[in-house]
């Protein structure tokens, strides 16, 4: 990988930006730490003096994200009493958080399984948090007579894998807008639980 002409400044966030952007292209364990010097056109010292380790930046992009996604779930599910608008309203946060930090996305998405220690322990919590969320207002809403979805748990992956995937092809300058793709992914989600459109 070329080197980047030399900066005269650079900062943990300069770190931070160039590891995020090389783990997105590449994958993290493709990426090493001569790459992201080379990419900010400084030496690998001066990135050591910014952070402990490679890992340590992973874990910043993978809990920061999925810390958002629960809260933008938490915040969704307290707005409403309806299971269904609770469950498109969490979908719609989701589907805006992917789309507006696609980077962030694809890392967590795919070299999740590399954290280790008590990062991977508290990630996996979150993840596992998120998880259950879905599947308790699924079946919340199957009580209630507003679903109609057999297995709360294959339905919820569902709708997770599918949120997932959207940095993958969505294109802020492409024909759907991001309140277009959430809006449909929140009208999939509720179908998949069994209920009707708004």
């Amino acid at each position: 990988m070329p080197r980047a002409s030399p900066r005269h400044r650079n900062s943990r966030s300069d770190v931070y930006e160039a590891a995020l952007t090389l783990f997105a292209a590449h994958g993290y364990r493709a990426t090493g730490i001569r790459d992201i010097a080379d990419a900010l056109g400084i030496g690998t010292t001066s990135v050591y003096s910014h952070i402990d380790s490679k890992a340590e930046l992973l874990s910043e992009v993978v809990l920061t994200t999925i810390e958002a996604v629960l809260q933008g779930q938490t915040d969704a599910i307290a707005s409403s009493e309806d299971a269904a608008e609770q469950l498109r309203r969490t979908v719609e946060s989701f589907v805006r958080h992917f789309t507006r930090h696609p980077r962030e996305a694809i890392v967590t998405t795919r070299d999740f399984v590399w954290l280790d220690g008590e990062d991977r322990v508290r990630a996996l919590a979150l993840r596992d948090e998120f998880r259950a969320r879905i599947m308790a207002l699924l079946r919340r809403g199957h009580e209630r007579g507003s679903f109609t979805v057999d297995n709360a748990k294959v339905a919820a992956f569902a709708i997770i894998e599918m949120c997932e995937a959207i940095p993958t092809w969505f294109d802020p300058a492409g024909e759907l807008s991001e309140a277009r793709v959430a809006y449909l992914y929140a009208e999939f989600a509720v179908s998949i639980a069994g209920a009707g459109a708004r």
